[in-house]
């Protein structure tokens, strides 16, 4: 009996990982992905309103972070995935109808919400999966790997985005609505998977356990902080890439080719995140990210040209690298049945930087010049990712 129940977990865990790696895929053909900022701006909207805008998205999907991660420890991973592919498909939708600041800031709160959905819970199912059939110890190289799919989604999207929108601006959105309902039916023929630890318990109770894991376990605590940090003013950053490739002459038509190549990038780093670790070493690997990242967006600030396109290749390599290493922390360190709650933290800090950084970054773009943005964006990652860096390191175990 104890085979047969071995073999249907081996079983199980093949299928799901499929699904993850196509799900993966299709919840993120961002065909929107080169042109969203000029999509807006193009409706009329300043860079202030274009932040604020999306400082909604991030304020959903901050608030809903968390709550999220309760809802997939409580009910389960699935429903929770799937809750999410149907809300990203509405958010779509609504931008390429809807015609209008009200419209697009119910539009941003589905999509908030969607992420947040997503976000943590993607790779709890994963986890939970692998360890029904005894491969646990292989989710950092398989999640890197779903990540990969995560990016080449963006960029393939994105490569025909910038096609796309030179016939209609609101057809990129049409076409990534289409495919977040083709990652629902593919995660709909997943399994859940059984949990060692499945809670039963109210929902409050589950939050205070996630909440004893930070207090207590100092190096989820700093993986936390630190990837927040990261993610949270590279994402600030992402707003403005698209203006900066329109101030170095760069046509609409080339902008889904760059972001395919910036992707792929990042896609390449994901895939292999857990060769470049070992290479170089947790410690030096945290430590450099910050100095790649803030040391681009100063350049970024001091000139716009080609050459800057070009470098930003390099916080490709941060944001795609970093997301399999830092799961790989939470999950290993987590001794609680709410690992998709603190795995929802992350994402919830990633939010919470954004919500608080970008309208001042907004602001002083407005009102000052876009350079000194950047300028400012730059420094803010370098001061607070090296000392972040410092933190996790004291804390970094060699097991991690």
């Amino acid at each position: 009996m104890n085979g047969e129940a071995k073999a249907s977990d081996i079983f199980l865990a093949g299928h799901n990982i499929n699904g993850y790696y196509a799900f993966h895929l299709f919840v993120n053909v961002a065909f929107w992905l080169p042109i969203y900022a000029i999509f807006f701006l193009h409706q009329g909207l300043s860079y202030s309103t274009l932040l604020l805008l999306y400082a909604v998205d991030n304020l959903l999907q901050t608030v809903i972070e968390i709550p999220s991660g309760i809802l997939a420890d409580r009910w389960g991973r699935k429903p929770v995935l799937l809750l999410g592919a149907l809300m990203q498909a509405a958010g779509f939708l609504l931008i390429a109808f809807g015609g209008g600041i009200a419209w697009y800031i119910v539009a941003m709160a589905l999509h908030g919400t969607a992420l947040a959905f997503l976000s943590g819970s993607d790779a709890a199912f994963l986890y939970d999966s692998l360890v029904a059939a005894g491969r646990e110890k292989e989710f950092r190289r398989i999640e890197g790997r779903a990540y990969m799919f995560n990016l080449i989604g963006w960029g393939a999207g994105g490569l025909l985005g910038g096609l796309l929108a030179a016939k209609s601006l609101a057809l990129p959105y049409i076409l990534s609505g289409l495919a977040s309902v083709l990652a629902f039916f593919v995660m709909a023929i997943c399994v859940e998977p059984p949990r060692r630890e499945a809670y039963d318990g109210m929902p409050l109770s589950l939050l205070k356990d996630a909440l004893r894991a930070v207090r207590q376990n100092g190096m989820i605590r700093s993986i936390i902080i630190y990837s927040s940090l990261i993610f949270g003013l590279l994402l600030v950053m992402h707003k403005f890439s698209q203006p900066y490739l329109e101030r170095t002459g760069i046509g609409l038509e080339y902008f889904g080719v760059i972001y395919f190549i910036w992707l792929m990038c990042a896609a390449v780093s994901s895939n292999y995140s857990d060769r470049i670790g070992n290479a170089i070493g947790l410690r030096a690997y945290f430590m450099l990210l910050p100095l790649i990242t803030g040391g681009v967006i100063i350049y970024l600030g001091l000139m716009q040209n080609v050459l800057g396109v070009a470098l930003a290749v390099l916080y490709q390599f941060v944001w795609g690298s970093l997301r399999p290493q830092m799961y790989q922390i939470i999950n290993h360190e987590a001794e609680t049945s709410a690992r998709a709650t603190l795995l929802s933290m992350s994402g919830f800090g990633m939010s919470l930087v954004y919500i608080v950084v970008a309208p001042i970054i907004g602001w002083i773009a407005d009102r000052h010049d876009f350079p000194a943005a950047l300028l400012i964006l730059g420094a803010l990652v370098l001061v607070s990712g090296v000392a972040s860096a410092i933190m996790l390191i004291r804390r970094l175990r060699t097991t991690a």
